[in-house]
This record gives structure tokens, sequence and C-alpha cells, in this order.
């Protein structure tokens, strides 16, 4: 069980507090507005109050909400889907399971495996650093009559940014290959993570991003190890901020021409399903919209209360200080 933590529970100043993911040149970091800057660790409760202190120079507009996701994905219309539905209501995702918009079109086809979900696809990308040239990624879905596959845990997005032919092999015993050898070849930088809702009816999808980190860190969401930092080491656990955002559209590799077509997410049923938009918070989820706050002064939420993995999101255009401060406790959880 994860040491519980009291006392400032986390910091995050927007337009300043850094985050970097895999794709960053180094020495660059992102200093985004908004941020799910505090997750309550699985099986606890946490409970406090944000303060947002201004020091600006001049009045500032803040927005607090408590979410669920790191992303909530708009659907493309069902009826502008391939092939065409009927209502949002024709996909399906499963509450905490996976789904990806990684993807690899693949050739030449050997050994002894059906590609299996579950399975690890490994191949060696020298043009990476170093420490990440053996890439990894699992295998989600087997698109057979189209030979392609579906991804998600990739050990660097970059792992489809290919020079040459490449052979592939899965841990079930399959090899398959990619490159200028094998027409129509190649893969996308795409993401891949937890699903935490999916309102069929509106057609969003409540998205936990396998390259999100905070006080959490989300590839290992609800297992070992998701708690960051178990000692009081505030700035370790405020500022080891990580994070590769969804977005419409994705590069993909491929040896006749590098495109950047509009994204895709796979749904449990194996239906590939365009998104329409990207959004950190969905109107229902502040619970501070548009409020300003003078220069100089400090405004105070009271009696915040959050369960496991749900997160405390904050955005505003100025450079305002926000502590959250409490402590966090055992709770328990539906065996």
């Amino acid at each position: 069980m994860a040491v519980k933590q009291n006392g400032v529970l986390a910091c995050f100043t927007p337009t300043v507090t850094p985050y970097v993911n895999l794709t960053t040149a180094s020495g660059t970091t992102v200093t985004p507005n908004g941020y799910n800057f505090y997750t309550c660790p699985s099986a606890t409760m946490a409970s406090g109050k944000l303060f947002i202190n201004n020091a600006t120079g001049g009045a500032a507009t803040v927005d607090v909400a408590i979410v669920s996701q790191t992303e909530a994905i708009q659907l493309t219309a069902a009826a502008s889907q391939t092939p065409a539905g009927t209502a949002f209501s024709d996909y399906a995702f499963t509450t905490n399971s996976f789904t990806t918009s990684i993807q690899a079109d693949i050739a030449n086809l050997g050994g002894t495996s059906t590609f299996a979900p579950g399975e690890t696809l490994s191949w060696t990308n020298s043009g990476l650093p170093s420490a990440y040239q053996s890439v990894t990624a699992i295998i989600v879905y087997w698109d057979a009559a189209n030979t392609r596959l579906w991804l998600r845990n990739m050990s660097h997005p970059l792992g489809f940014e290919l020079s040459g032919d490449t052979n592939f092999t899965s841990s079930g015993g399959g090899t398959c290959s990619a490159g200028p050898t094998y027409a129509g070849t190649g893969g996308t930088a795409g993401w891949s993570g937890y699903v935490k809702h999916y309102d069929s009816r509106r057609g969003v999808l409540y998205f936990n991003n396998y390259e999100f980190k905070n006080n959490l860190d989300y590839s290992v969401l609800g297992q070992a190890g998701e708690v960051r930092e178990v000692t009081s080491n505030i700035p370790n656990r405020s500022f080891g901020n990580e994070h590769r955002p969804v977005a419409t559209t994705v590069t993909r590799y491929a040896a006749a021409g590098n495109t950047t077509p509009t994204t895709e997410f796979i749904d449990a049923t194996g239906k590939e399903l365009l998104i329409a938009s990207v959004s950190e918070v969905v109107a229902e989820q502040y619970i501070l919209k548009g409020q300003s706050i003078s220069d100089n002064s400090t405004y105070e939420l009271k009696g915040l209360v959050l369960g496991e993995q749900q997160s405390l999101y904050i955005t505003s255009s100025a450079a305002v200080s926000a502590t959250f401060i409490g402590f966090e406790e055992t709770a328990e959880v539906a065996s």
C-alpha cells in the first residue's frame, strides 16, 4: 500500500510549471495554461483546501475542475465514420480496458503467432537515442484483413520513425516487416491508455493517457508504483510532470512519405473511429468557472474531497500559484 501524504499535496503555476515528453527537444519544456496537477491515488481519499494566490500585477481569471481523465475525446459523428454508423451507441469502449490510436501496417508475415492481444512486439530503431533503440509495444488488436496491428504502451512514441526496412518479432513467435521494400507499410505516433468511461449518448471517450505523469505515473495507474514520490519531497512530486496530449491529427511514418491523417481510436470490437476534438475538461466537471482574483490576493476553495483517481485541474492564462493542502487516507474500494 502506498504511503499516504499530508500537508502540501501538490502545487502548480499555469504558464510556468513545465512538462516534458519523449518528443520534446533536449532542454525544452512545455508550460501549459491548464493541467491535472494532482491525482488522488488508488484506494485513497484526499481532502483539503486549494489556495490560489495572485501576485501577477493584475487581475487573473481562473477555472478549476475535478476530473477523472487526462483527455475527453469527442468522436466524429457516427454517420461520418467508415463504415457509417447510426449512433454513438454503435461503438463499445470497456471501462478500465485499453484503447489506442497507435497502428502499424505491416507485411512479410511469418512465424507461428496469430498476433494475439497481450503479445509484445519488438523491433530496433537505430535512429532513436541509445536508451530507446530497443522498441517494444503490446498488441491490442490484429486486423488480419488489412494486415494492421493496433498497439499500446509503446516504449517510445517515435518508434515507427524508421529509416529503412525493419523486422518485427512478437513474443508469440510471429514475424513481420515494414519499410521501403514493402508497399503500403508504415506506423503512427499515436496515443494509448485506459478507458475511464465512454458516454455513448454524446460519443465522448474519457481517456487516461499512458504518457501522463503528475504525482502519479499513469503508465502504471492502479498498479504498484503509481505514486511517484512516497516521501515529503514536494518539488519532485509537483515538478516531475510529463505529458504528450492527444491531438486530432497524428503523424504516420512511411517510406512513401510521412502524412498527418485524422487520429483514429479503436473500440473493443475492432472498429476504427475518427475523432473530432480533444478537450481536457467537459462543462459539467467545473467547480469554479471564470473566477476573477484581484492582484495581491488569495482565493480559497474549501472542503475539497477527491476519490481514487480523481484529479484536481486548474487553468489560467495568468501565472497564479495554486497549492493543494490536505491529507490522504485509505479508502475502501469495490471488490
